[in-house]
């Protein structure tokens, strides 16, 4: 039967209490003092009033947010105090280093000592540990030692005894197991019983189970995107096929989350009709549309989605209201409608609608109207600095006319000097120029088709869809237009993974913020790459890539059409957060028949796979002439014409959504 025995002087669990706060305490100590937002890059940095203003904001909010001694600097005090503690006890604690008592040890002998030998050490031991050849203070250790000689002597010179401890290790033979533990005595001693049992109930029967429930009441109402589920409801219930730009904004201003994000005070009533004025105003100035909503009505619920309506129109009008309160709730209202286009893009995407997708992404979050705070038709020459709406008509000359940015990039620099001379200040010039260098000129240089381990494509296979998108250069622009596509001859494995950036790699580049001077907060770039047909308004399948510096390889995945032919589609990539930079690609399939993709040999010592079995299925599928699979255990028919319509029902992406395809090719 096992023993175990305990760490008596505590010095062994010391040490294990350190490397456990260790583990915990450097890297919380690491994330505090270096963690955090990234520091902004030279290039990043925009010297207009208006980046200048939302730094030093964002730098308040942030201030704010995180007092001096808040929750985790706390923990982190109460941490290393306890790490000083325990690295204190177990300084000045000795280690109790218990060694096996072994007989030829304690008389100075080897293992094949004669008895003889035994006997000589005997004596020489005996006098050497005799009290009255040792000073008075070593009587205790003399004794012992005495005592510890006269077993030694009786374990060797005994036959029996000898030979126990010669195979088992002890004189009286085999011995119980003896395990040690790293833990402290106390711990288990039975006077403290109740008070350790007190501790494990307090932790795992009572503040375990609160934060548990803390955290489920917060959760339970959202979804993995941290919307409302009531909200994501209203969204499955009113987004249809059919919606445009204003019927998105107002559904969005439906949300729930306004509810407890804004107050809807009387007090605001004054403030409101001034900011309904300047909006009315400004949309008859700026653009084609009319503000046509009324008076605030009389019910709570209506009078909210109203004023959500008008800070987000405001918003996106670059409109600041005169009240500091309004101010400061149109910046809640662009925020949470960010977050909440999210929920809207996941519909369109599941009912595989192309155009809403392309709508929500202009719009939120996904967001480009929002990030860049333009209406919708404005011009996107309006996301740089120092442009206005009046002086757009230098753009709109006779001989060249500058529609987006990356127009405005591809002129030669005497021209653009000659064109921004005319109406900008040298300094304005170098600050607008600044922004627009930043201004990512996207490239789909790969678009390929491939099924792994296949040489062609055959019906209903599962294809990936290889694109590498890059952030090119003014040069790479004009090479493009001499080629007259982006695309390149790439003649990598498209099988081959790319290189993974480790954790430590200090080397690896993150992508850069967008200018967004009109969004309250911080933005990163997300590119949406939407795999689809447009002719029929239908998503195929949709890729998300963050993490663009400098180029990227996206893989998507889908179930090619149920019949051969060549069929068209379009690749297109869009930013949410820059208006105008969209990429796309015209993409044609080609669909073989199955007999392109002929069966692999097998090897002689390779079983056939039972028909069953979803590999045998496979097989006889893949065989000409070959019998149907089974479903829920019930062959179905062989003959194309009888049962394919049956059988195209339960494919995902199957025949029905190519059915009405103009691009595809008859078998007949």
């Amino acid at each position: 039967m096992a023993q175990y025995a305990y760490d008596e002087t505590g010095a062994v669990f010391n040490y294990f209490l350190l490397t456990i706060l260790a583990f915990v305490l450097l890297p919380a100590t690491y994330s505090c003092l270096f963690g955090g937002n990234k520091a902004l890059l030279p290039k990043d940095v925009c010297d207009c009033d208006l980046c200048r203003r939302k730094r030093i904001r964002i730098a308040a909010l942030k201030k704010k947010d995180q007092p001096i001694f808040s929750t985790k600097l706390i923990l982190l005090f109460f941490g290393w105090s306890l790490f000083a503690f325990v690295a204190y006890k177990a300084a000045i604690t000795a280690v109790e280093e218990k060694g096996l008592w072994n007989p030829y040890a304690i008389l100075g002998l080897d293992d094949n000592a004669s008895d003889a030998q035994i006997k000589s050490a005997k004596r020489k031991q005996t006098l050497r540990w005799h009290p009255d050849k040792n000073p008075p203070d070593m009587k205790e250790t003399c004794d012992k030692m005495q005592a510890e000689i006269h077993l030694a002597v009786k374990a060797l010179t005994d036959a029996e005894s000898r030979k126990n401890w010669d195979e088992w290790g002890h004189p009286d033979g085999k011995q119980a197991f003896q395990l040690g533990l790293a833990l402290p005595k106390w711990l288990v001693d039975e006077g403290n019983s109740y008070k350790v049992l007190f501790v494990y109930t307090c932790m795992f029967m009572v503040l375990l189970p609160a934060l548990v429930a803390r955290w489920w009441s917060k959760a339970k109402h959202l979804n993995k995107d941290k919307i409302l589920n009531p909200t994501m409801a209203k969204f499955y219930r009113e987004l249809n096929a059919m919606l445009g730009f204003k019927a998105l904004l107002e559904l969005i201003c439906k949300a729930d989350e306004f509810y407890t994000a804004i107050s809807l005070d009387k007090s605001d009533n004054a403030a409101l009709e001034e900011l309904t004025a300047i909006v009315k105003k400004t949309m008859e100035e700026r653009t084609s549309a009319r503000w046509t909503k009324k008076a605030p009505p009389k019910d709570a619920q209506t009078a909210m989605q109203q004023k959500v309506h008008l800070l987000l129109t405001s918003h996106l009008l670059r409109i600041i209201p005169p009240s500091p309160k309004l101010a400061e709730e149109q910046r809640i209202v662009a925020e949470i409608s960010a977050t909440l286009v999210g929920g809207l893009l996941q519909i369109a995407i599941s009912r595989q609608w192309l155009n809403v997708a392309l709508s929500v992404v202009d719009l939120g979050q996904d967001q480009q109207m929002i990030s860049q705070a333009l209406y919708i038709f404005q011009d996107p020459l309006l996301q740089l600095p120092n442009i206005t709406k009046e002086n757009l008509k230098f753009f709109r000359a006779k001989k060249q006319n500058i529609a987006t940015i990356r127009d405005l990039i591809e002129l030669d620099e005497s021209e653009q000097d000659a064109l921004l001379s005319r109406f900008l200040s040298e300094e304005e010039k170098q600050l607008t120029m600044h922004v627009a260098h930043q201004y990512p000129l996207l490239r789909i240089t790969k678009a390929k088709f491939s099924v792994l381990g296949e040489p062609a494509i055959i019906p209903n296979a599962i294809v990936t869809l290889i694109i590498k998108l890059e952030l090119g250069t003014k040069g790479d622009l004009e090479t493009d237009k001499l080629n007259k596509s982006s695309l390149k001859n790439d003649d990598k494995d498209e099988d081959e993974e790319e290189p993974k950036n480790n954790w430590w790699d200090s080397k690896k580049e993150k992508a850069p913020l967008a200018h967004t001077p009109y969004f309250p907060a911080e933005k990163t770039p997300v590119w949406w790459v939407y795999f689809g047909d447009m002719e029929q308004n239908r998503l195929i399948t949709l890729g998300k890539v963050n993490d663009l510096v400098t180029e990227k390889t996206v893989r998507l995945q889908f179930q090619a059409p149920p019949r051969p032919g060549q069929w068209k589609f379009q690749v297109l990539v869009k930013s949410d957060s820059h208006v105008a930079c969209d990429a796309l690609c015209e993409l044609q399939l080609v669909v073989d028949p199955p007999e392109a993709a002929p069966l692999q040999e097998e090897d002689d010592d390779i079983s056939e796979p039972e028909e069953d079995s979803i590999a045998g299925q496979m097989q006889s599928m893949r065989k000409p002439g070959g019998p149907a699979p089974k479903v829920n255990g019930k062959k179905q028919a062989a003959d194309s014409e009888n049962s394919g319509s049956d059988d195209n029902d339960d494919v995902s992406g199957g025949e029905d959504n190519y059915e009405d395809s103009d691009s595809s090719d008859d078998d007949e």
